[in-house]
């Protein structure tokens, strides 16, 4: 039997669902090394997209607390159109006891050859740069709006790259960077920069390859979760920005600052952003001297730079 497994992450799967000729589908590449990891031999696929196969069965664990409802759908739809077999919905509720709802199968099943387009475009600027519409697809962190930190991040670079000497060429490393907002909206104001931005989720990664297409902008894209390989021909940077996710004790956000640590040149600048700086502040300043806090739009934005 030829299976395609959707959502799963590595402690999830069992010798039952690993049964047969089995693909693990995954949309963040952090996911994709855990299974080959853990199961070595399995098929698994990283990508933005479901696989295109005739497949005999279809499994697709999803709810609330694994991914948002959007997401799911857009899931569904290509499940729908892959035409499989058989399909078997796990669903994971919030509680125990609450009674597992058909709503998104329903909207697929009450209209299935309805194509939905889960595409989002939305805008963003900094002070003195013109408004950028940005695309984004679930999945994406942020779908659909803003991210309040990350602009608060962007506006503050951006004035810092301006305000000293020289102000344009700089070479910037954008780890996280989602669908591109951070670094596009620095390119936006400071002039040739050149930057390289690094994301572990595929959609994030499309989403920014669009937004560079749509904004004339020359940008290394690059799918990754675990920072940047020096040895793969990349120059120190100049800039480091980063919008790391804080939860697992902000062991992610230490891979970012490793990362900026290795990559940036002497007298470069490493910036991140965090809600309280009580929390990141003394991590960052594990691999920098010193860590100068700017406040902007309720969030705290760390600047340090590398000697």
């Amino acid at each position: 039997m030829k299976k395609l497994l959707v959502g799963y992450t590595a402690k999830d799967l069992t010798p039952e669902l690993l049964s047969g000729d089995v693909t693990c589908h995954t949309l963040d590449i952090y996911h994709a090394h855990a299974i080959e990891k853990v199961f070595q031999g399995v098929s698994v696929v990283c990508s933005a997209h479901l696989p295109k196969a005739e497949w005999d069965m279809v499994h697709f664990r999803t709810g609330p607390q694994i991914m948002s409802s959007e997401l799911s759908l857009d899931l569904l739809q290509e499940i729908h159109f892959l035409k499989p077999k058989n399909f078997k919905l796990d669903f994971i509720a919030r509680r125990t006891r609450e009674r597992v709802k058909n709503d998104l199968l329903d909207k697929i099943k009450n209209d299935p050859d309805r194509v939905r387009n889960f595409k989002a475009i939305w805008p963003a600027s900094v002070p003195g740069g013109k408004k950028l519409m940005f695309t984004s697809y679930p999945g994406c962190f942020c779908h659909r709006r803003v991210d309040d930190g990350g602009l608060a991040l962007a506006e503050v670079v951006s004035r810092e790259l301006l305000s000293s000497e020289g102000g344009d060429g700089f070479k910037i490393l954008d780890m996280g960077c989602g669908c591109g907002l951070v670094g596009f909206l620095i390119a936006s104001v400071v002039p040739n920069v050149q930057l390289t931005m690094i994301d572990s989720h595929t959609r994030a990664v499309e989403a920014a390859k669009e937004n560079a297409r749509n904004f004339g902008l020359n940008a290394e894209i690059i799918l990754s979760d675990d920072g940047l390989d020096s040895n793969k021909g990349h120059d120190k940077f100049d800039v480091f920005v980063g919008n790391p996710p804080y939860y697992s004790d902000y062991r992610i956000a230490e891979v970012f600052l490793d990362t900026a640590k290795k990559n940036l040149k002497k007298g470069a600048l490493c910036f991140t952003v965090v809600k309280n700086a009580q929390c990141l502040k003394p991590i960052q300043e594990k691999y920098f001297d010193s860590v100068e806090v700017f406040q902007r739009r309720g969030y705290a934005v760390l600047k340090s730079r590398m000697k």
